[in-house]
């Protein structure tokens, strides 16, 4: 393999990583969004339904009444907000991006320890895993790249994983 053929996927690999860590991190970052929603959702509706329970031969004050209700727009709040934006279909669809991503910068670390014989082999190889990547942008939610590792984790993964 040529210098700037290794250079090329060397180039390749880079991008990919920083693809399929920074879908992972957004999967992380939308589930915990879906954590802080759900959560409350559970503890208050729990908390007013314990209250209605104990009060239900009672007549509480208005400004009891009132802050029961209050809490249960807000769970109804929470409630529809969790439902409209779907945390955990975005959050699970950055996951498995970053999976697809993931395989395909497994792929050309495949290939540089198994390199092809012939310049034919290696383009024809090139061109599917360009073909891949190219069909798995137009099928994944966008992200953003900065969101993957702080530059200092990811220069220390790759200068450790693959030295030479």
């Amino acid at each position: 393999m040529k210098a700037e053929q290794k250079s090329l996927l060397q180039s390749w690999r880079d991008e990919l990583r920083v693809l399929f860590q920074a879908h992972y991190a957004r999967s992380i970052a939308i589930r915990r969004l879906n954590y802080l929603l759900g959560v409350p959702v559970i503890l208050i509706a729990m908390l007013v339904a314990s209250y209605i329970f104990f009060t239900i031969n009672h007549n509480p004050d208005f400004w009891v009444k009132m802050i029961a209700g209050m809490l249960l727009l807000l769970c109804a709040i929470l409630a529809s907000l969790q439902t409209f934006l779907k945390y955990s279909e975005q959050a699970e669809n950055h996951r498995n991006a970053g999976t697809r991503y993931q395989s395909l910068h497994h792929s050309i670390d495949q290939l540089m320890v198994f390199s092809p014989d012939n310049e034919t082999e290696l383009s024809a190889w090139c061109d599917k895993l360009r073909e891949r990547w190219d069909e798995l942008n137009l099928e994944v939610p966008n992200v953003n790249k900065n969101e993957g590792n702080p530059p200092e984790a990811s220069e220390q993964l790759t200068n450790t994983q693959y030295a030479e």
